[in-house]
C-alpha cells in the first residue's frame, strides 16, 4: 500500500516528458535527411531553430515549475524539473553561441584554398552540386584577407616525392579521410573528392592539383560547402587534417 505517499508534482511530470519529447525533436533533422525527408540545410535549421526556441520555451516552463513547487513546499520530482531547466539550457546554448561569438569566431566564408593567387578551379563537379549551391567563382576581393587573417596555416603543402609519386600519396590520403573521388586525371595531377557530414550529410566539395617543382612537388587544394553563407570552420579543418595526413606518411 502507498498510504502517505507524495506523489511526484504533476507539473515535474509533464515538463520532463516535454524535455524527452523536444530532444527527440531536435534529433530528428539528421535522420530525416539521411531518409530524404528534406534537403541537409533544411534539417540543419530544423534542428537549430527547434533547439533554441523549444530549448528557451522548456528553459521557462522549467524555472515555472520549479518555483511553484518551492511555493508549494514539494520537493517529489523537483529533479526532473531541474533536468529539464539543463535539457532546454543544453539545447539553446549552440545558437546562443554562435549569436554572442559573432558565428562561432570563424569568418562567414565557405570557399578556402591553399593557393590564394591562383585556386585550383573545378571541372568535374561542376554541374553535378545540386540546385542553389553556392557558387565554385572565386571571390578573392572577400576571401583573401578574411583567410589569411583567420587560416594563416592553411598553406600549399611541398613535398620531395615526384608529382605522379605525390600524387597517388594524395588520392591515398583523400580515401582515407572518407572522401567520394571524382574527375581523376593522373596526366594533369588533379582530382576532385566530395566529402559529407555524417549526422546531416552536408556535402563539401575538394579539388587537389599536384605540381611539379624544382625539389619535388607542390600541392594545392581547395574546399568548397555547398550549401550555407559559413562553414564554422570545416573546411579550414579539412584541409588541415589532410596537411596532417599527407605530412605522417613516412
Amino acid at each position: 500500500m502507498n498510504i502517505g505517499q507524495k506523489k511526484t508534482f504533476l507539473g515535474a511530470q509533464i515538463i520532463w516528458l516535454l524535455a524527452l519529447l523536444l530532444i527527440l525533436v531536435v534529433l530528428a533533422g539528421g535522420p530525416g535527411v539521411h531518409l530524404g525527408l528534406w534537403a541537409p540545410i533544411d534539417g540543419f535549421v530544423f534542428s537549430m531553430k527547434g533547439g533554441f526556441m523549444g530549448g528557451i520555451a522548456l528553459a521557462g516552463l522549467s524555472l515555472l515549475v520549479i518555483v511553484i513547487m518551492a511555493v508549494k513546499k514539494t520537493c517529489r520530482g523537483l529533479s526532473k524539473a531541474i533536468l529539464a531547466l539543463c535539457v532546454g539550457l543544453l539545447l539553446a546554448a549552440p545558437v546562443i553561441y554562435l549569436r554572442l561569438s559573432g558565428g562561432g569566431g570563424v569568418p562567414p566564408i565557405h570557399d578556402i584554398t591553399t593557393d590564394l593567387v591562383n585556386p585550383p578551379k573545378f571541372i568535374a563537379l561542376v554541374g553535378k552540386r545540386g540546385e542553389g549551391a553556392n557558387s565554385l567563382e572565386y571571390d578573392s576581393e572577400k576571401l583573401v584577407s578574411l583567410q589569411q587573417e583567420f587560416y594563416p596555416y592553411i598553406l600549399p603543402i611541398m613535398t620531395s616525392a615526384e608529382p605522379q609519386e605525390a600524387f597517388i600519396q594524395a588520392m591515398d590520403v583523400a580515401t582515407g579521410l572518407g572522401w567520394v573521388l571524382s574527375g581523376l586525371d593522373a596526366e594533369a595531377g588533379r582530382f576532385e573528392a566530395t566529402d559529407y557530414s555524417f549526422w546531416f550529410k552536408f556535402a563539401d566539395d575538394i579539388v587537389v592539383v599536384v605540381k611539379e617543382t624544382e625539389t619535388g612537388s607542390q600541392i594545392d587544394l581547395r574546399s568548397v560547402s555547398r550549401v550555407g553563407v559559413s562553414d564554422l570552420g570545416v573546411n579550414a579543418k579539412r584541409i588541415k587534417s589532410f596537411q596532417d595526413s599527407f605530412s605522417a606518411i613516412p
